[in-house]
This record gives structure tokens, C-alpha cells and sequence, in this order.
């Protein structure tokens, strides 16, 4: 043997690219993984059918934007949708459009479009802003955390169907669709 088949510098380099893309693809795996496990581990341990069913809590909120909001006696016997948002949420402002189709629809049948935000007085202007952005125009309470923590709000947007005895019979992560919650919440106890 030669010191020259002893020479590091003799051998021929490795494809520097290659192994950094191979690193960058088993990182990439690894981290869809883990982000998998933590997302199972962290689901609320509750099926749709436990959280439907519930009464619907009384709205408390620190104040009414779009209007007065409405009264106990203006809830009576309606079918109502409650809808969770917050001003600086993204999927709230791309979901508005869905909900203010929804709102235009069901009016004429006496469906009640209420929402709800946790934010209180000091975004006001950026909830003003919000609303007037994505032409909601029902009454919206604010600082309304401790109504939202009654529903079982787990995230934002979220919907929830209450039916004319002011139970929760439906909700974002139930199954169906929320065009279907609302006409069999109407067509029950009519």
C-alpha cells in the first residue's frame, strides 16, 4: 500500500446535496410523526354525542356590537347559530362568506345568527373592522370568554346548531352538515 491510497484528498468526494436531501427527508418524517402523536395525544377524549344534547348556556357577554343583542324572550322557541370568531383569525375571515350565506338563507325561517368573541373592549375597533370586512351584520357579543368556555369552545371558528329547547344539537366537529342540523332543528318542534 501507498501513502497515497492512505490520502484522504485521494478518495473521491461523496455528493455533498445528496446526503444533505436525504437528512432534510428523514427530518421532515420524523417531525410528521411526531406532530401525528402529540395531535392524538392531545384530542379531547369525548365523542360528538357527549358534547350534543347539553343546554345551551345563557349568552354573557361585556357588550353587543351590530346592535343590541337579542333578549331571553327573543331566543325563546328559535332555533339558533352561534358563531365563535376572533378578529386577528385567519380561518374565521375565510369561513365569514359560508356563514353570512347561511345567515341570508335561514333569516326568513327565524333562524338567529348570533357571535360570539372572546376579544373584549380593548379590540373593539379591530372587531368593528372585522365584521365590516366580511359583511357580518347579526348581533356579535364580545368578551364573551365565559359563554364560549360553556359551549366547549376547543378552538376557533366554530359553529354550534341550538334547537327550540335551547339544547346544542350540533357543532363544528359533529358529522353532517350544518345546513342539515338547521332544517331538522326546525322541522322538530314547530
Amino acid at each position: 500500500m501507498t501513502t497515497t491510497d492512505l490520502d484522504p484528498s485521494s478518495k473521491i468526494p461523496r455528493p455533498r446535496g445528496l446526503t444533505f436531501l436525504r437528512g432534510i427527508v428523514i427530518a421532515s418524517i420524523l417531525a410528521c410523526g411526531l406532530l401525528m402523536l402529540l395531535q392524538e395525544s392531545i384530542k379531547p377524549n369525548r365523542s360528538t354525542s357527549q358534547r350534543q344534547g347539553y343546554p345551551a348556556p345563557v349568552i354573557r357577554v361585556e357588550g353587543w356590537l351590530n346592535g343590541p343583542g337579542p333578549s331571553a324572550s327573543e331566543l325563546r322557541d328559535r332555533v339558533m347559530v352561534i358563531d365563535a370568531w376572533a378578529y386577528w383569525c385567519g380561518p374565521c375571515r375565510a369561513r365569514a362568506p359560508e356563514v353570512v350565506a347561511l345567515e341570508k338563507k335561514y333569516r326568513s325561517r327565524g333562524v338567529v345568527f348570533i357571535g360570539l368573541t372572546m376579544e373584549g373592549t380593548a379590540h373593539l375597533a379591530e372587531s368593528r373592522d372585522f365584521l365590516a370586512v366580511t359583511g357580518i351584520g347579526w348581533p356579535n357579543g364580545y368578551g364573551a370568554l365565559e359563554t364560549l368556555q360553556e359551549l366547549h369552545t376547543e378552538s376557533i371558528p366554530r359553529l354550534w346548531v341550538i334547537n327550540r329547547e335551547n339544547l346544542v344539537t350540533w357543532d363544528s366537529s359533529s358529522r353532517g352538515s350544518i345546513e342539515s342540523a338547521i332544517e331538522k332543528a326546525l322541522a322538530h318542534g314547530s
